[in-house]
């Protein structure tokens, strides 16, 4: 039977007459068949599933095997063992089967490896479920699983995994050191995906798979508790890495939203208090926690973004704030274009901003921006865009009440929102107060310190606070006039 079915679905024969004759093959299977007739089958199959070059012939085989595993159970049991799961995870054909793989091996999972080995070793595992023999493929798949995440299998493979582990959990690492290494190392894992087109739907198609992976870690670490806060100390040590070899994916972005918000607090706080962070680390992290805001689906990453940055001005380490901000505003104002990471951004946007009160620096960064992005939200006329026109239009109006010496440089944005509503002064000086890093003094002497150093001639410049210029150039004047 084994040759027929070989013989046909390499033929010529029109693909309607294929199928036909398919059928009775699968229908067959409930008849009576010696030992080697079913390895004949099985083997046929298995290599039709990972080998058939075309969409029908891996049908076929998924067809056959299912059919001739359920009607001959022991013979199944008896083919698919730990040695074939084995063989097949490492890529290379089983030893025992040499004609399982005709003149070319088995793919399996390595370099260049087809995902279709994790859905033929899913389909046995549900067809021995009921079977003993499956405890044994549990405890070699909780082996494995270890080592292919540690291997850094790109997106699909990994997404593939994590769906194989999502359905089967029993197949997952058992006890603590072996769980909380594979969280680990699955973190590590999405540090290092990308994206492998740019199309809208492969776009999809690699968000998808990250959720995959990340849910996947997830539900570990709502059943392991444990293993929460290393997989987060692990996230951190990507992320504030400072070699520039090595730049993570914006897919850790995927992680945040199953986090618990109650953790921010104890979390942000042991983060910004810690003396073996160092700034560089610290400026790193931020700075990719903020590009995390491009994640389509990420949830929460402004929440976390917000609660690092006023961490950060807890304890006064003014001069990150200071160098992220002026680093990152263009970027976060850039998100607004972005319907799906609109609110966020605008939230981080708006916090920074806000924050950032000692100069207009920032502020000026994104006005060049402004009346384009508020003139295309007017004409799409949009709802949302609406409501998003008018929280933006107090931010700005803020902002230029605070640095309100620059007329000119105003104007255009003036006019382009002057049918928005407009905060009065109460509320406007009520926002800028709460928004502050810290007391005006105590935030302007952290601010300047890095700028205190004298140059040779033993003297030290004035800094411009925004609205000093004009007293600055009259100080320096009379401090250099000889008489």
């Amino acid at each position: 039977m084994d040759k027929i079915l070989e013989g046909l679905v390499s033929s010529s024969h029109p693909l309607q007459v294929k199928r036909v004759i398919v059928r009775r093959v699968v229908e067959s299977a409930e008849t009576p068949l010696s030992g080697p007739q079913c390895r004949a089958m099985f083997a046929l199959s298995t290599r039709l599933i990972l080998q058939g070059p075309d969409p029908f012939q891996r049908q076929v085989g998924r067809q056959v095997l299912e059919a001739y595993a359920r009607h001959h159970r022991d013979d199944f049991e008896a083919f698919f063992t730990r040695d074939l799961v084995l063989a097949l995870l490492q890529g290379r054909g089983p030893a025992s089967a040499a004609s399982l793989t005709s003149a070319s091996p088995v793919p399996g999972l390595g370099p260049g490896l087809d995902p279709a080995v994790l859905d033929y070793i899913q389909a046995g595992l549900r067809l021995l479920i009921s079977c003993p023999a499956v405890l044994e493929l549990f405890a070699l798949l909780q082996e494995e699983a270890l080592r292919l995440v540690g291997e850094r299998p790109p997106a699909p493979l990994c997404a593939r995994l994590c769906q194989l582990l999502g359905d089967f959990p029993q197949c997952l690492p058992r006890g603590r050191k072996p769980a909380l290494a594979f969280c680990q190392q699955l973190v590590r894992s999405i540090a290092h995906f990308q994206t492998q087109g740019t199309r809208e739907a492969e776009l999809r198609l690699y968000v998808s798979q990250v959720t995959q992976v990340s849910s996947l870690l997830r539900s570990i670490w709502k059943a392991e508790p444990d293993t929460l806060l290393p997989s987060l100390q692990e996230l951190f040590a990507i992320i504030s890495s400072t070699d520039t070899s090595f730049e993570p994916s914006v897919a850790l972005a995927s992680l945040v939203q199953h986090i618990p918000l109650q953790m921010i607090t104890v979390l942000i706080g042991s983060l910004t208090t810690d003396p073996n962070v160092k700034d560089a680390s610290m400026t790193q992290a931020l700075c990719r926690m903020i590009d995390w805001l491009s994640w389509p689906l990420a949830q929460h990453v402004e929440t976390w973004v917000i609660a690092l940055l006023k961490g950060l001005a807890a304890v006064q380490k003014f001069t990150i704030l200071i160098d992220v901000t002026l680093l990152k505003i263009e970027l976060v104002f850039n998100r607004l274009w972005f319907p799906l990471v609109r609110p966020g951004a605008l939230a981080v946007l708006s916090h920074m901003l806000l924050s950032f009160q000692h100069s207009p620096e920032a502020f000026h960064l994104v006005v060049p921006h402004v009346v384009k992005l508020v003139k295309s939200f007017k004409n799409n006329g949009l709802p949302s865009s609406a409501t998003f026109l008018e929280q933006l239009s107090e931010l700005i109006h803020c902002m230029m009440y605070h640095y309100s010496g620059f007329p000119e440089l105003y104007e255009p944005i003036l006019e382009a929102i002057k049918d928005l509503p407009k905060p009065n002064e109460e509320k406007i000086k009520m926002i800028l107060n709460q928004s502050a890093w810290t007391s005006q003094s105590n935030s302007l002497q952290s601010c300047l310190s890095r700028f205190s150093g004298k140059s040779e001639t033993g003297k030290t410049g004035l800094i411009n606070l925004g609205n000093t210029c004009y007293m600055n150039s009259v100080i320096q004047a009379l401090f250099m006039a000889t008489e």
